[in-house]
């Protein structure tokens, strides 16, 4: 007896758990190896069936061995099967044996060997090459890259074929499928016939006589794009606009663009703000809607400016009457006697009541004194030394 649960067996000695464990690790190896060559293998598969998206697809596996079997049914089918001496239940089995090993989705990447299935669908190999050759002319498998090797080449050499199996294009009823019209987004694209995106165009030659294509839109009139750069120049946060923008902003505004001018729409426009107290932001995100919705609130002419009232002018001080000839040949005496002092021109210049009082400019005829007086009055604002 051992101490394994009570058996009855020989109790073993520790070499023999040693060579448990390396026969455990061995498998080990030979799992890893063994998966490490089926990936290997897959890799290479995939590379080597690579083939263009233009290449079909398979509906599925069923529906794939359902099309094959209708085939052999049709009178091209069963001329072929007689032609190369092939029966429709042999050519089925060997059909289900390759989609077994084709990729479920796509039916792509079929690379057994004509032994592997040979012995799958019990029949030669020749049977399964000559079964390749009717799928392929049938329009049902498409050989994307030919094997190499043979029974004498070395395994390590030999390479499998890779076959893609495809479903045959069915012929789609139209007649009970009504045009409908293109959308509103499709609308203004032109028809598939005349402009296919398939078709490659070439560029054209700077020598072409061919005129340019016409232009979608007429060019906007002169004077509205220079009314547009003006407001962008003066308007905050519409540099980065397209000035086609600003154009089509004018235009659906509603306002009279022949009677505005951009200082008007400007001033207007501030004028707007202050009387909403509204703010005009910095940064604008549609800046074509912005502006069209403030110019609505405008008045479609400019609002002709109010006549100013024109100041009332002051009562202007009457002139002093022109003075008599004794008062100017007085004057003259005067200025005469003092034409040396400077303070005496001052007074005269001024007329101030003071300097002429002043005890240095008294002059000793009161009569002369108050003709300097009066004259002074009147010289004062026309008279300039």
């Amino acid at each position: 007896m051992d101490r394994y649960h009570g058996s009855a067996r020989l109790d073993v000695g520790p070499e023999d758990a040693l060579f448990r464990d390396v026969n455990r690790a061995t498998r080990q190896q030979m799992r890893t190896a063994r998966k490490q060559l089926r990936d290997n293998r897959r890799q290479w598969i995939v590379v080597a069936g690579a083939s263009p998206t233009t290449t079909p697809m398979w509906t599925s596996r069923r529906g794939w061995l359902s099309e094959l079997a209708a085939w052999t049914e049709t009178t091209a089918g069963s001329a072929v099967l007689a032609d190369k001496s092939l029966r429709p239940t042999l050519l089925m089995r060997i059909a289900e044996a390759l989609a077994d090993r084709a990729d479920h989705a796509s039916g792509r990447h079929c690379a057994a060997t004509n032994a592997t299935i040979a012995s799958v669908a019990r029949c030669s190999p020749r049977t399964v090459t000559t079964v390749r050759t009717v799928l392929r002319d049938a329009g049902l498998a498409v050989e994307i890259r030919r094997g190499t090797g043979s029974a004498m080449t070395p395994q390590c050499r030999r390479r499998p074929s890779v076959w893609h199996l495809i479903s045959r294009a069915q012929p789609v009823d139209n007649a009970r499928v009504c045009d409908l019209p293109p959308s509103l987004c499709d609308r203004r694209l032109p028809h598939v016939g005349k402009r296919s995106p398939s078709v490659r165009t070439r560029p054209p030659s700077k020598n072409s006589s061919k005129p340019n294509s016409q232009r979608r839109h007429a060019p906007r009139p002169l004077r509205l794009q220079q009314l547009a750069a003006a407001v962008i120049a003066g308007s905050i946060g519409l540099n980065a606009v397209h000035p086609g923008h600003v154009c089509d902003a004018l235009i659906r505004s509603g306002l009279d663009l022949t009677t505005w001018t951009a200082p008007q729409i400007l001033k207007a426009l501030n004028a707007d703000m202050h009387e909403t107290g509204w703010s005009w932001p910095n940064r604008i995100e549609r800046p074509g809607a912005f502006l069209a919705s403030r110019l609505r609130r405008l008045p479609p002419r400019p609002l002709a400016p109010t006549p100013r009232e024109k100041p009332t002018p002051a009562a202007e001080t009457p002139a002093p009457p022109p003075a008599s000839a004794t008062t100017r040949a007085a004057a003259i005496a005067y200025f005469r006697t003092h034409r040396s002092g400077d303070s005496a021109r001052r007074a005269i210049a001024t007329g101030g009541e003071e300097s002429l009082t002043s005890p240095q400019l008294a002059h000793p005829d009161p009569s002369a004194a108050n003709a300097l007086r009066s004259l002074s009055a009147s010289v004062s604002t026309a008279w300039t030394p």
